[in-house]
């Protein structure tokens, strides 16, 4: 993966030093880049509080107000000029903003030069479609060629920190994103469209950008707040409270419409052991990975939760007896599969022997375990403690009238 960051960082310098030797010395365009410097750092300072907050709560890929100055660099300035706006931006947010909640300066240049890159090829976008539509009636040439240097700035941008997730197995959805991020995203492409049209018509226009920049970096922190109030942030599931609520609403539609349901327990077997012979960092690791593992386990539309400590639970909507247990055993049979001793091998000495790691399993089912959350919860926790009490790494369901029917778990 650094090499691909190397080579994407060179790439971005080499465009940056042709963009600035084949532009020519222009007076008024230097006039116009120093007012959108003084503003852009001047909307940066101002909200560089609720920035700092904004990196520590938000997930890998986040919103930010970067957009509005790329898009209107790639339209409005000469590509030197605007990969000076661009620079001087990501300078002076890595200074205020980044360096102080920790961020990694590699990754801030990594990001920095995707920026870079996406405005320039956006810039070239405008110019080719601007001149190709120059025809059109009404006008519509310079705003198809806006939206054309808009789609192409997040085609780049989005594709070249994409390869990054694949090289590090991360979600994809990390980079989709959900659709509040996105529109906000879009919000801010928009508004650096129109921040460009300023820029070309009457620049000193561009401080009333100020206003709706504000309000929409207020509005992703706000939604930034509220996923960190209902997450957990050692496993990115939902935390003990907001999964009981989503359980609760559940239950209430299962009854509503007389389908069947399911709650899981899950409990990771001997963890104690991985905090004492790795540490407590890397048993953080290992919850990372079995809440991932899960997650990949379970039906899209399943809930999940960390319930605390080494435990999690799921909750199982339109879900029968059968599928309740298939679910179940395949969380088993996957976390199996991770071996703890791969994860943490020292580099130099190769892998050490396996050593896998394994979760039981209890399973409880609307109406025949119980009718509220409590019931179920209780009723699984019971079967949970059989399943370790029998040996652990393995499936049970939650005991009916002191009995269990013969069941058997594929």
């Amino acid at each position: 993966m650094a090499a691909y960051l190397l080579l994407v960082d060179a790439l971005a310098l080499v465009w940056v030093v042709r963009s600035v030797a084949t532009t020519g010395f222009d007076v008024h365009g230097l006039g116009v880049l120093l007012l959108l410097v003084v503003t852009a750092i001047g909307f940066e300072e101002g909200s560089s509080r609720a920035a700092r907050l904004q990196i520590r709560l938000s997930a890998p890929m986040r919103t930010d107000m970067t957009s509005v100055w790329a898009v209107c660099a790639a339209v409005a300035l000469a590509p030197a000029h605007g990969v000076m706006l661009l620079i001087a931006v990501c300078v002076y947010v890595w200074f205020r903003q980044q360096r102080p909640a920790g961020e990694a300066l590699f990754r801030k240049w990594f990001v920095a030069s995707t920026i870079v890159a996406g405005s320039l090829v956006a810039g070239d976008v405008y110019t080719f479609v601007r001149d190709a539509a120059a025809d059109l009636p009404w006008g519509l040439g310079s705003p198809l060629a806006i939206v054309a240097a808009i789609v192409a700035y997040t085609v780049c941008n989005r594709g070249l920190v994409s390869v990054v997730l694949l090289l590090t197995a991360a979600p994809l959805r990390n980079l989709v994103g959900s659709l509040h991020d996105n529109l906000i995203e879009l919000a801010t492409l928009c508004l650096g469209g129109l921040v460009a049209l300023a820029v070309m018509f009457e620049p000193w226009l561009v401080i009333l950008v100020l206003a709706p920049m504000v309000s929409l970096q207020r509005t992703a922190l706000v939604r930034e707040l509220e996923q960190a109030a209902i997450t957990d942030a050692k496993t990115r599931l939902l935390n003990a409270v907001a999964w009981e609520h989503l359980a609760q609403r559940e239950i209430s539609r299962a009854e509503r419409e007389r389908q069947g349901l399911a709650v899981l327990i899950i409990d990771i077997d001997r963890f104690k052991g991985v905090n004492d012979r790795f540490g407590h960092l890397a048993g953080d690791k290992v919850l990372a990975t079995v809440a991932r593992t899960i997650e990949a386990s379970v039906r899209e539309y399943d809930g999940l939760g960390r319930f605390g400590g080494e435990e999690f639970v799921a909750v199982l909507p339109d879900c029968d007896e059968r599928t309740a247990m298939l679910v179940a055993e395949r969380v088993r049979a996957r976390v199996n599969q991770v071996d703890v001793g791969e994860m943490f091998a020292p580099p130099a000495s190769g892998p050490l022997a396996p050593d896998r790691l394994s979760v039981s399993v209890g399973v409880a089912l609307l109406r025949l375990d119980g009718s509220e959350l409590t019931d179920l919860l209780h009723a699984a926790d019971q079967a949970l403690y059989r399943a370790k009490h029998n040996g652990r790494n393995q499936v049970q369901l939650a005991r009916r009238g002191g009995e269990v029917p013969d069941r058997v778990v594929a």
